[in-house]
C-alpha cells in the first residue's frame, strides 16, 4: 500500500465521513482495549500475567504473520480458477487450524503453561479483535455512506443560484451521416475560475455526471463543450462553483433555435493525421472509437473512453489536436464512429466518418 495516496484519499473524504470514520475507529479501539483489559486482569488473578503477554506478543509478531503467509502463499500457489478455492482453503481451513494449534503450543511452553482450553480462547479473542475493525467497517460503510451522501445533497441543494460565469459560444449544427442534425456548444471559463460540480437533469431527477458516463459534454480544464444530436433531449446541466467562500450555483441549457436555423448545417468533416485526428468540434471521449489497420483488409475499432497515458477524466475531450500515444504501433486512423442514444427503448445512432484516400 501506498501511504501516502492513501493518507491523500483520507485528506479528500468529506467532513463527515472523517469524523464518522475517526468516531468509529476510537469505538473499535476502547473496545478492543477493553478485551485486552479484562483478559489480562482475568489471566493476572491466576499469576500468569507474564504469560498472558508473552502470548499476545507471540500472536502479533509470530503467528499472525505465519498465518497470513500460509494464505497468501496458498492463493498465489496456482493461476487461474482454481486460486480462487486454494485462497478459500487457506482462508477457512489451513490458516485457522495454524492459528488455533500455534496458540495451544506456544500456550503449552509458557511458565507457567496455558492449558489448552486458555490457549484456544486466547486464540479466539485475538482473532476477535483483529476482525473487529475489519467487522466493523464493513458493517458501517453502507450507513456513513448513505449518510455522507444525503448530507452532501442537502448541502448542494441549498445551494443559491448566481450567474452564470461562463462565456457562452453559439451553438454550431452539423450534418452526420445515418445519425441527421447534431448540436455542439462550448462554454469557456473566466480566468481563475474553478467548477466544483456538474449536475444533470433526466426526466424529473438530477445527478451527478462524476458518477455517470459524461455523453452529452465533456471538460476541458474549466471549459464545458456540449454535443448531442436533434434526437437526443436538450441537455439541461446545474454548475456549482465558490463565489466569494459561498457555494451557488447556475443552471444552463442551450437554446437551439433561433438565427441559427437559417445557417445551412456543416459538414462533421474530421482531419486525420498519421498520429491522430482533428475534429472540428470537440467530442465527448464517451460516444467515440477510432479504428485502425490489424490485418491487410480488417478494421479494429478501439473506444477513446479507456484513457490513455497521460490522459485523465477531469479533461476528457476528444479535441483539434488529439494524438494517439501508440500511433506508431497502431498505424494511421482510418476511421473514427461516433454514437447518439436516441432513448431506452430506441437503437442508438451510429456515425461513421473515414479517412479520405488522401488526407491533407
Amino acid at each position: 500500500m501506498d501511504i501516502n495516496n492513501f493518507l491523500i484519499n483520507i485528506s479528500k473524504l468529506p467532513e463527515f465521513d472523517k469524523w464518522a470514520w475517526g468516531a468509529v475507529g476510537v469505538v473499535t479501539l476502547v473496545l478492543a482495549g477493553l478485551i485486552l483489559f479484562r483478559e489480562q486482569r482475568y489471566f493476572a488473578a491466576h499469576n500468569k500475567a507474564s504469560s498472558w503477554l508473552s502470548l499476545r506478543l507471540l500472536s502479533l509478531f509470530l503467528l499472525l504473520p505465519v498465518t497470513t503467509g500460509v494464505i497468501v502463499i496458498l492463493s498465489m500457489a496456482t493461476s487461474g480458477p482454481e486460486a480462487l478455492a486454494y485462497f478459500y482453503l487457506g482462508l477457512l481451513v489451513i490458516g485457522p487450524l495454524v492459528w488455533f494449534a500455534g496458540h495451544a503450543l506456544c500456550g503449552s511452553l509458557l511458565r507457567p503453561a496455558f492449558s489448552k482450553g486458555e490457549s484456544l480462547f486466547m486464540a479466539s479473542s485475538g482473532l476477535l479483535v483483529i476482525l473487529l475493525p475489519f467487522s466493523a467497517a464493513t458493517l458501517l460503510q453502507g450507513p456513513i455512506f448513505h449518510a455522507s451522501r444525503g448530507l452532501t445533497q442537502k448541502a448542494f441543494q441549498a445551494a443559491p443560484a448566481a450567474a452564470l460565469p461562463y462565456t457562452v459560444s453559439p451553438v454550431q449544427r452539423f450534418n452526420l451521416p445515418t445519425v441527421g442534425l447534431i448540436y455542439t456548444q462550448s462554454l469557456i471559463a473566466p480566468a481563475g475560475f474553478e467548477l466544483e460540480r456538474i449536475d444533470r437533469k433526466v426526466g424529473d431527477n438530477w445527478s451527478d455526471t462524476a458518477t455517470s458516463t459524461r455523453n452529452i459534454f465533456c471538460r476541458d480544464q474549466q471549459n464545458l463543450h456540449l454535443m448531442w444530436s436533434a434526437a437526443e433531449p436538450t441537455p439541461l446541466l446545474r454548475l456549482y462553483w465558490h463565489l466569494d467562500g459561498k457555494r451557488v450555483h447556475a443552471d444552463f441549457s442551450p437554446v437551439t433555435s433561433g438565427a441559427t436555423d437559417r445557417i445551412e448545417p456543416l459538414e462533421f468533416k474530421v482531419n486525420f493525421r498519421a498520429d491522430g485526428i482533428d475534429p472540428p468540434a470537440p467530442i465527448p471521449r464517451s460516444r467515440a472509437s477510432i479504428a485502425y489497420f490489424v490485418g491487410p483488409d480488417r478494421l479494429y475499432f478501439n473506444s477513446l473512453n479507456p484513457l490513455q497515458p497521460g490522459e485523465n477524466f477531469a479533461n476528457d475531450c476528444i479535441m483539434s489536436g488529439y494524438k494517439r500515444v501508440d500511433w506508431k504501433k497502431e498505424g494511421p486512423p482510418q476511421s473514427i464512429a461516433l454514437m447518439f442514444f436516441q432513448s431506452a427503448n430506441a437503437p442508438y445512432l451510429r456515425a461513421e466518418i473515414k479517412r479520405p484516400a488522401n488526407p491533407e
